[in-house]
This record gives C-alpha cells, structure tokens and sequence, in this order.
C-alpha cells in the first residue's frame, strides 16, 4: 500500500468513527430529551466534537433522527424467525417478540421520541411508515409461506400481519412508557408481556393450542 493510499485509509476509518461516535450521542440524547428538546449543540456536547463537524455527516436533526432510527429497526429489530414448519412456532414467535420488547426495553425514550418526531416532521413519520412497512411484509411472507405448506390456517397475510404488528407495538408503548396497566394491575416483569403476546400471536395464527383441548370438557356449556 502506497502512503498516499494508506492516509486515505486512516482518514476514512477517522471520518467513519466520527460519524458512529455521533451516531451513540443523538441516541443518547434524543433517548434522554426527546425529539422537541434536543438540539444539535447538545449532539456534538455529548461527543466531544465541533459543532460543525455534525454537518460533514448530516443536514440537519432531522437527519441525524432518522439514522438513528434506521439504525435500531435494521440492526436491532430486523424480523428474523418467525418459525417454519421445521420450528416450533410457538417457541420460533416467542424468540421473535422476546427480542422486540428487550430492544423496546432498552430504547424506551427512543420510542417516545419517534412519537414526537412523527408529529413533527413528516419525513420522520414516512421514514417510520417505510421501516414499519418493510417488517410487515417480512411477517406476511412468513404467514404465506406457512400457508402454502397447511401449516397455518387460511387468513389475509397482510392485514394480519399489519394487526398483529400494531398490537405489539402499542402494548411495548403503553407498558414501559405510560407504565399500563400499572401496579394496581399488577404489571409485572417484562416477561409476561412476553408471555402473553406469544399466547396472542400463537392463538391468532393456528387457532388453538394443545391446552385447549383439555379444557373443552370443563367449559360451562358441557356442564
């Protein structure tokens, strides 16, 4: 490698460690003020850097957000298992949406800052909508694919997909934001969500599970 060669390689790996190391602060900061309060002084405070260095690597905030928020949903969220025929799908889904409400978890202002971030800027909202969209259809496939082997029992992909996605969410939001149903219903450990949206997303898909079957003869009809 040539000397001329090997700067450009150190400055490339300069300006890219630059570029994460103000990608950390704007999670930190936006987790910490929310989307409204957060300013880009506070970004560059947090990283040590000039402030004009913040505008060699984005436009303006907004930008700034939406990397950050296609950072979480790619790196963190991406729909990987959602079982298959060879799975167990109770276990495949539960794996899934374990993963989801721990990255919610660790990202709780985060979510709340998307919210005010999609109220203010409509880039921000259809950057959401975009990512959002993109995990449906990776679900719906999953749904289609499983259909096409009798797995699972006939629904439209899509709109369940859509539903099922839309419940999680707002379930994640109202349990460790808005902390519902709260100690008066005994809200419990992060696991019980779990727990009881796998039971949801199961029951949804195949229709029953195998403890139904013991419970039919003790349903107050057949008494």
């Amino acid at each position: 490698m040539s000397v001329d060669q090997s700067t450009l390689s150190a400055r490339q790996e300069q300006a890219a460690s630059t570029q994460r190391q103000l990608l950390a602060a704007a999670v930190a900061v936006f987790e910490e003020k929310g989307y409204q309060a957060t300013t880009v002084g506070a970004i560059t405070d947090r990283a040590n850097t000039a402030h004009g260095t913040f505008y060699l690597y984005f436009r303006n905030k907004e930008d700034a957000f939406c990397q950050v928020i296609e950072g979480v949903v790619v790196g963190e969220l991406a729909v990987d298992r959602l079982g298959s025929p060879a799975e167990d799908p109770r276990q495949a889904i539960e794996e899934s949406l374990r993963n989801f409400v721990a990255v919610y978890h660790r990202h709780e202002g985060l979510w709340r800052a998307l919210m005010e971030g999609m109220l203010a800027s409509p880039r921000v909202q259809q950057l959401w909508l975009e990512l959002r969209r993109d995990l449906v259809l990776q679900l719906s496939a999953a749904f289609e694919a499983q259909q096409a082997t009798g797995a699972l029992r006939p629904f439209a992909p899509t709109l369940v997909a859509h539903a099922l996605a839309a419940m999680t969410e707002w379930s994640a939001f109202t349990y460790f934001l808005l902390d519902e149903p709260g100690a008066a219903g005994g809200r419990g450990e992060p696991e019980e969500l779990v727990a009881t949206l796998s039971d949801l997303w199961y029951r949804s898909v195949y229709g029953r599970v195998p403890e139904d079957d013991g419970r039919d003869d003790q349903s107050p009809d057949s008494a």
